[in-house]
């Protein structure tokens, strides 16, 4: 991953490894020093208005440098939790190394509505995304149990940021955490993992897609050293296969000096952890999952598609490519957002999705239908291809309020930015009647006017109660 002031040359090394979703090119300083509470003392029952501090401020300095060796809770601000409920935030892969985690904009944008700030206490959970999840989601289990005690039991909201929903959903498959969680809002969560975090799929797509020799060699070293930084991502977070979208290939070989090769195979790619996890009993309906993609030149008809890279590869070279070099976030989101589209999957997935880009509605780490959790049979027959295959999930979503947003990639969420737009408000693709917001109020509007009523879906039909801000 990028880390300033460290010079990285390739640019798909810089690309891969500046995805992580914990890549900061501006950080904030803390708002206070650690207090002297920690994550670690007794329970505390009762009223817990007399309390100054529950749990420390964020770290800062070389303590935030340093990897975690366990999960810790944090507080944003110190005064008493009153009649207040417990909000927490759980960052995604590097988050841990940043300021406040990241979660600076998110927290600006919810504590200055009086709506939220009086009806919620903001925690930030601190955990090792560099660790595999059998070991992380243990200690997520006492991190909430901690959180829930001394809120007096009171339900706790959690909003996620990629991965960090991945250790919030698998923590809730175990009943006594999941009784304590009362909503999750999981933004861009891999649910069902993501083909990026397939090696061998992503240097067989390397190797069968037209591009320089140059290019290919570079993009097959730069996922060779991502996998090899991030192997918890290899183990975790690959692709499902619940769309059986991965070629069965084989060996293959490219005639360049190290260039892309392997051996891929349904069995050696497919996820079957995740594939058993999904398998496990749980309420989906606690879920508001949030996605959104980044439309790109895959979505045209042939003839535009090669007339507009011809005549935008300039353009493209210095609005992309190069900040890309130079570590700039989204433009490397772009670039990912294409090398996922490309993927080369099997006939079966081309032939079901009538093209041959079934991820192209993807954030540049997670497809749309991964992060929408999508239910098994719909992905098994239909597919989510096209942006006109959007409309279709209206009806069939199983989790409690599902948002696609257009032109906006995997770190929207966090900074509000949409690189494509001339306008910070956008629409849910799946709901366009209830107009525009910002991604911020979107999040506001789903986290104070969520019902009681467990059984409401997304595929409900709901009043248009969502002020409309103008295009």
């Amino acid at each position: 991953m990028y880390h300033p002031g460290r010079k990285i040359i390739a640019v798909m090394p810089l690309a891969i490894l500046g995805c992580a979703v914990a890549i900061s090119l501006t950080t904030f300083p803390s708002i206070a020093k650690p207090s002297s509470a920690t994550a670690n003392n007794g329970p505390l029952n009762g009223n817990l208005s007399f309390i100054s501090s529950e749990y420390p401020s964020p770290p800062t300095g070389k303590e935030l440098r340093a990897r975690p060796k366990v999960i810790s809770v944090y507080e944003w601000d110190n005064k008493p939790l009153g009649d207040r409920s417990p909000f927490l935030l759980v960052h995604g892969l590097r988050g841990e190394y940043y300021s406040d985690f990241r979660w600076q904009k998110v927290i600006k944008n919810f504590t200055t509505n009086d709506d939220f700030a009086s009806r919620y206490k903001v925690y930030m959970l601190r955990y090792d995304s560099l660790a595999p999840l059998k070991q992380t989601v243990p200690q997520f289990h006492e991190a909430i149990s901690s959180l829930s005690q001394r809120a007096d039991s009171r339900p706790i909201t959690i909003m996620a940021l990629s991965m960090g929903g991945n250790l919030v959903y698998e923590g809730m498959l175990d009943k006594e955490t999941d009784s304590k969680v009362k909503i999750v809002l999981a933004l861009g969560t891999p649910f069902r993992g993501s083909p990026l975090f397939c090696e061998e799929w992503m240097q067989y797509s390397i190797y069968k897609n037209p591009c320089f020799p140059w290019t290919r060699l570079d993009h097959s070293l730069a996922y060779k050293l991502y996998f090899g930084r991030n192997p918890n991502l290899l183990k975790d977070l690959r692709w499902d296969d619940a769309d059986q979208s991965i070629p069965d290939v084989g060996h293959f070989k490219s005639r360049l000096p190290l260039g892309p090769s392997g051996e891929l195979t349904v069995a050696n790619t497919i996820n079957n952890r995740l594939r058993k996890v999904e398998s496990e009993t749980f309420d989906k309906k606690k879920i508001i999952a949030y996605s959104c993609y980044l439309p790109n030149r895959y979505m045209l008809p042939n003839e535009r598609r090669y007339v507009e890279n011809t005549l935008m590869m300039p353009y493209t070279l210095f609005t992309t490519k190069v900040p890309a070099h130079l570590g700039r976030e989204h433009p490397v989101l772009k670039m990912l957002n294409k090398q996922i589209t490309s993927t080369v999957p099997s006939k079966i997935a081309e032939d079901r999705g009538g093209t041959p880009f079934i991820y192209q509605l993807n954030d540049g780490i997670t497809p749309v239908l991964s992060a929408l959790f999508v239910p098994d049979k719909l992905v098994e027959n239909d597919g989510l291809a096209r942006e006109a295959d959007l409309p279709k999930l209206k009806d069939q979503l199983d989790v409690r309020v599902a948002r696609v947003f257009k032109n906006s990639d995997h770190l929207t969420f966090i900074d509000g930015y949409h690189p494509l737009n001339t306008t910070s408000a956008v629409k849910d693709e799946l709901n366009p009647a209830e107009g525009s917001k910002t991604i911020f109020d979107w999040m506001l509007y789903d986290l104070l006017h969520t019902t009681d009523d467990s059984n409401a879906l997304a595929g409900d039909n709901k009043p248009n109660a969502i002020p409309v801000t103008a295009d």
